[in-house]
This record gives structure tokens, C-alpha cells and sequence, in this order.
């Protein structure tokens, strides 16, 4: 299937859909150059560097990929099952997810059954699609009991448990195939996630978009297990990319005042415009209706 990515990023493995984060936030980061990315917040070892540690996680999701690959043509295996598998590992041995906990039934909230696939770091909800199946596809195995609705997408289940839940702010999702971050959204009808394209970093083994991705889904940025699922760094990025926008909209918002100051002038001080100033003057045209 084609998948549409965001032409202002630098990588064209990344898919940034929505106000998660902003661009030019994300593309920092995908660089390494933004705040909370030196070695000590990856929690490294000492005598460890970022690059040593990054191409050990590319050699380990490398050989996993290798393995889960040729199950995609298998018809004689659970899809299921062996995508939970592989990611498990992937987001314990290569991004550093080591306190991860699948869930052997689902969680209870509220009298509704939310089938989570695993929970990570006591606040990051993990949800995992077959690899036959799209995130965005709707399929009975995750439909939330008490819902009413007989078939969710992976990524709706995600959305519902983080609204639904006090500890989860934040889940990952993939299908082997794809890589998603979502956060707790106070509106559903409009996607909002940051996606990368799994298949394509390790087909063609693209070890710096493999990095970028490294950099921003790495286990540190959760932040610290059973705290406030708020309390991590993507949240630090995302309120970030926000007070950008505020700065962008006041710029805005002022230029606007500034134009139509400029332009209501012009028209009230052009000889050619008497009647609009005799309407003014006598009331029969409001200033309220001239602005508008």
C-alpha cells in the first residue's frame, strides 16, 4: 500500500500526521540535535557513546528482521502471534523496552475490556496488529468489550485505552510493518500519530532513518516507569512544537490587525470613496459592518 509522508521532513521513512509534533521539532530530534539527547539521557552505560549503542540496536532489529520476514508468506503460523513476538523483541532488545509485559487478558476499566497487547514502563500502552493486518483496519480481535462496537482498528483501541486510562498518555503500535506513536487525544475524529515506515528502514537497511527512529521512540524518552504518563520527553517535544504554534498565531494575529488597519484606512482616505465616508459618518453603515 502507498504511504503518504510528510513532505516537510527530512526522512521520507517518517509520517507525521495531525498536531503531535511539529516539524521542525521532530526533525531535531530525528537529528539528534535537540535538548535531552546526550548519552546520559539515553541512559548509557559509561564508555558507551550514542553511536556505539545505535549500531548495536541497527545489528540486533537487523537479525530480527531477518527471522520475521519470511513468516509473511506462511499460511501455516498464527500472524498474530508471530507479530507479538517480534515486536516484543524489537522494542525490548532494540529500543531498550526491557520491563515490558505483554497481558495475558485485558484491562478492566470502567466495566469496558481493553485488549492491550502489553504495557511498557508501567505507562506505555503497546498494541500490536498481525502482520496481515493494518493498523488502520478494523478487526474484531480488538474491539473494546462494553463498547458497543464490534470491531475497532488497532489505532482506535490505542486512542480509547489512553482516554480511558490514569497511567497511559502515551502507546506504540506496529504490525511488523509499521511503527506508530500516539498520545491521549481530547478528540478522535481527526488521526494525530507519528508513524515510521519499519518495512522499508530494514529492507533497504537505512541505518540513519533506523537512528532517527531509534532517537525518538528510545525506552528514556517514556520517561520514568510508574510515574505520571505525562512526565516523559516526547510530552517536553510536543508542548514545545505547541508554544511554537502560540508564537506563529500571535505573529499572525497581529499581522492581520496590522492589514486590515492598513486597509481600512486607504479605503476611507481614497477621493473616490466619499459615499463610504458620508455612510460612516450619518450611521447608516456601522463600524462593526464596514470591519466585516
Amino acid at each position: 500500500m502507498a504511504r503518504r509522508h510528510h513532505d516537510s521532513l527530512v526522512f521520507d521513512t517518517i509520517r507525521l500526521e495531525g498536531g503531535l509534533l511539529v516539524p521542525a521539532v521532530l526533525e531535531k530530534v530525528a537529528r539528534g540535535e535537540h535538548s535531552d539527547q546526550a548519552a546520559s539521557d539515553y541512559h548509557l552505560p559509561k564508555g558507551l557513546s550514542l553511536a556505539d549503542e545505535q549500531g548495536r540496536a541497527f545489528r540486533i532489529a537487523s537479525a530480527l528482521w531477518k527471522t520475521f520476514q519470511p513468516v509473511h508468506e506462511r499460511k501455516d503460523v498464527d500472524a498474530h502471534r508471530v507479530t507479538i513476538g517480534f515486536a516484543t523483541e524489537f522494542f525490548r532488545d532494540a529500543l531498550g523496552y526491557t520491563d515490558i509485559a505483554t497481558t495475558s487478558i485485558p484491562v478492566e476499566i470502567a466495566n469496558r475490556s481493553y485488549p492491550v497487547t502489553a504495557v511498557a514502563r508501567g505507562r506505555v500502552a503497546i498494541i500490536v496488529a498481525p502482520h496481515d493486518l493494518e493498523i488502520d483496519t478494523p478487526d474484531e480481535r480488538f474491539s473494546v468489550v462494553g463498547s458497543g462496537r464490534r470491531r475497532l482498528s488497532a489505532y482506535q483501541l490505542a486512542q480509547q485505552f489512553l482516554n480511558a486510562s490514569e497511567p497511559c498518555t502515551w502507546a506504540l503500535l506496529t504490525n511488523g510493518h509499521q511503527l506508530r506513536l500516539v498520545r491521549d487525544a481530547d478528540t478522535l475524529t481527526r488521526p494525530s500519530f507519528l508513524e515510521f515506515d519499519l518495512d522499508l528502514i530494514m529492507r533497504d537497511q537505512r541505518y540513519a532513518d533506523f537512528r532517527a527512529l531509534w532517537l525518538v521512540l528510545h525506552a528514556s524518552r517514556a520517561g520514568i516507569p510508574d510515574t505520571s504518563g505525562d512526565a516523559c520527553v516526547w510530552e517536553i517535544w510536543k508542548k514545545e512544537g505547541e508554544s511554537q504554534g502560540e508564537r506563529v498565531r500571535d505573529g499572525l494575529r497581529t499581522g492581520v490587525t496590522s492589514t486590515l488597519l492598513i486597509l481600512g484606512t486607504g479605503f476611507l482616505a481614497h477621493r473616490q470613496n466619499e459615499a463610504l465616508r458620508q455612510r460612516l459618518q450619518d450611521g447608516t453603515l456601522s463600524t462593526e459592518v464596514y470591519f466585516q
